[in-house]
């Protein structure tokens, strides 16, 4: 099957440990049918003529037996060594084909652009990269490891039953169609159970992060009645799917149950009247009912195998529809590599639409190396999908961004986005030290830069405040800190990167007015002056920059300095005007939210 041969494909050269381990589980097997033969020929040539001649005495069985229950104990050690070698190898094999898996996934998600991020859950991607993993080396190690092993067991002791005697076999294997035709029936029935159970774990996992994430806002809003019904519904019907899932399994598994035993009874009673008959002995009866086991447990096995390998089918799909998904937006080939840029940004009649909605239209700016622009516009208007444009993390539909005259498409990825330092209005920080969330997109750089950093945007103060300064452990998600603290954070991050670009996505809203004008002061004054695109709904955050566009229903209305956009009178004066307490919204007419 395509699932199997893709999950053995990240074996690697551990394969070949894999090959050891199936070969011993040859070995042990083979091991296995000699101890029976051993028996057989106590009882046929030392036990049984003992009985019959009272001329052989016991020191001679005794000297005859010696050896034989040394071979048998060494052969006992030989199996218990090989099982115990194989078991390592497997095992070995199976974690570096799982670590290879998850490496593999954690890769092609951090390459994923936004649109994917928009269409999957964040629950389903979680489960895929661990339950499903899981799954998946739970069959590398040990559902393939045992399938192997219930076919090399069959073969070996049907090899030996047909050479001591076909009737036996035969009449022993007419009850086998029986557990076969149960268990591919099992596996028909399981299999979609599974699949929808793995997609409604993932829907599970998703209310939960949702609500671990967003607890504050539950608290708040006294919503915790709502979210834990929520989450009783969704858990309810795992619940019930693994019932079905089960049911199924106690449907079915007594079935094979059953005729392995009955295998086990027909051995003894067809033995038997086989040795009546003569057409065996007495040591050949006791290698059968010593080794019926090895016919009969594979049965037993059949549908443990079979409904743990319908788990891996299903979890493997879900693997590689996750692997095989193409990321939009990557480096071309023969992309332009560049290890500093001027900073010149152009958007020449730039269109982009998102599911057959238009969010920009025929944009067009030019913004010299070194200039600082404002953008402001109604919520929705398109802002931060220019700065999406010029970052790549969205290509555009019609017309060109270029940096430096190079298109963005152009740019080998990684390069473009070094040369950006973004502090994104949606703050996100790690669980790490404040220091390490700061220097996240230089990881070497000198303490000095990161406290240079702080300094600009004015987090230097608080930070000192905190129970271990820079090594101050922070919260999930930024968890203990306020959003203005959040927010300078994020700009420290952006400035530490000291990039030709700097991109301030609504970076000061959580922020009062006079540390707003303190870190434009600090950044004024910077010695590295890169090309700053300031994203604000504040006039007093954009009032200095160079030029100001203004951007509404995807288009650019407006665009001058402070005052020119005050003399045309338009959305700009009037926001001017509300936020001065000159005026409201209502006595204004805003073409949009302000």
């Amino acid at each position: 099957m395509n699932q199997i041969k893709w999950a053995f494909s990240f074996l690697g050269k551990s394969k070949y440990k894999l090959f050891v381990a199936w070969g011993l589980t040859v070995v042990y097997n083979l091991l296995g049918v000699i101890d029976p033969t051993i028996v057989s020929k106590i009882v046929d040539d030392i036990l049984y003529p003992m009985f019959g001649d009272a001329s052989i005495t016991t020191q001679t069985v005794i000297d005859q037996l010696l050896p034989l229950a040394l071979l048998a104990f060494g052969l006992t050690v030989l199996r218990a060594i090989s099982r115990f070698t194989s078991n390592i190898f497997r095992e070995q094999a199976s974690q570096r084909a799982t670590y290879e898996i998850r490496r593999a996934l954690y890769k092609k998600l951090s390459e994923q652009s936004r649109s994917f991020f928009m269409a999957n859950r964040s629950g389903d991607l979680i489960n895929k990269c661990t339950g499903d993993v899981d799954a998946i080396n739970n069959f590398v190690s040990w559902i393939s490891f045992s399938i192997f092993d219930s076919v090399v067991m069959l073969v070996v002791v049907l090899i030996v039953f047909f050479s001591i005697s076909w009737k036996f076999t035969v009449l022993e294997l007419c009850l086998a169609p029986i557990a076969f035709i149960t268990a591919i029936r099992l596996g028909k029935v399981v299999r979609p159970i599974f699949s929808q159970a793995r997609l409604q774990l993932s829907k599970l996992n998703t209310v939960v992060q949702e609500n671990i994430s967003g607890n504050r806002v539950v608290r708040a809003f006294c919503r915790e009645g709502f979210e834990i019904k929520k989450f009783d519904k969704e858990n309810n019907l795992y619940y019930d799917m693994n019932l079905k899932a089960n049911k199924a399994w106690v449907t079915y598994s007594p079935i094979m149950e059953t005729v392995g035993n009955i295998m086990n009874a027909c051995a003894i009673i067809i033995g038997a009247l086989l040795v009546i008959s003569g057409d065996i002995s007495v040591g050949d009866l006791v290698i059968f009912t010593s080794l019926s086991w090895m016919l009969n447990e594979p049965m037993q096995m059949l549908g443990f195998l079979i409904n743990d390998t319908q788990r891996f089918l299903v979890s493997c799909e879900r693997v590689q529809e996750l692997y095989e998904s193409t990321p939009e937006i990557v480096s071309p080939e023969n992309a332009v590599h560049v290890t500093h840029m001027n900073g010149k940004i152009d958007l020449d009649h730039v269109t982009l639409t998102f599911d057959g909605n238009k969010i920009l239209d025929d944009i067009t700016m030019h913004i010299p190396a070194g200039a600082t622009v404002g953008i402001m516009g109604p919520t929705g208007s398109g802002k931060s999908s220019i700065l999406n444009l010029i970052t790549r993390f969205v290509d555009t539909n019609k017309g060109q961004v270029l940096i430096d005259d190079v298109d963005v498409r152009r740019y080998n990825l990684q390069d473009l986005r070094r040369n950006i330092g973004i502090a994104l209005q949606d703050v996100f920080l790690f669980s790490d030290t404040v220091e390490s969330n700061i220097a996240y997109g230089v990881p070497e750089a000198p303490n000095e830069t990161v406290y240079a950093a702080a300094a600009d945007a004015d987090a230097d103060g608080f930070v000192k405040r905190l129970p271990d300064g820079y090594d101050t452990i922070v919260g999930e998600r930024g968890m203990g800190l306020s959003g203005g603290q959040k927010q300078r954070l994020a700009l420290a991050r952006a400035l530490a990167m000291e990039s030709p670009i700097l991109i301030l996505d609504d970076t000061t809203s959580a922020v009062d007015l006079e540390t707003e004008q303190y870190i434009q002061q600090r950044l004024a004054n910077r010695p590295i002056k890169s090309t700053t695109l300031i994203v604000a709904q504040r006039i007093s955050s954009v009032k200095n920059a160079d030029i100001i566009f203004i951007i509404e229903d995807g288009k650019i209305t407006e665009q001058g300095t402070h005052k020119e956009l005050l003399a045309k009178k338009g959305y700009y004066y009037n926001i001017y005007r509300i936020q001065q307490g000159y005026a409201t919204a209502a006595d204004l007419p805003l073409g949009g939210e302000a």
